[in-house]
């Protein structure tokens, strides 16, 4: 179970990161709250997201498709025949 400390050093480590990447940044306890925070976390779901479904492809359990506008889709691929019960 995680502690109190923890939760602040791994806050701690997103606002550091976000400054790494955004050296200009200043804002308010609230604003880095709001703002800061959440878009690390949504960029880091993004990686992780992508990776996830890199992973899905290379097992098979998902498939790729490419949209004429270039958007990139991902399905669950159907069984085939013998893999059906």
């Amino acid at each position: 179970m995680a502690t109190q400390d923890d939760a602040i050093d791994r806050l701690a480590e997103e606002i550091g990161r976000y400054l790494s990447e955004h050296p200009s940044a200043a804002d308010s306890a609230e604003g880095i709250r709001r703002w800061w925070l959440l878009r690390q976390r949504f960029e880091e779901a993004s990686e992780q997201v992508q990776q996830a479904l890199d992973l899905m492809e290379a097992a098979g359990q998902v498939r790729k498709e490419v949209l004429r506008d270039g958007t990139v889709i991902y399905r669950a691929v159907e069984p085939t025949p013998s893999t059906r019960q």
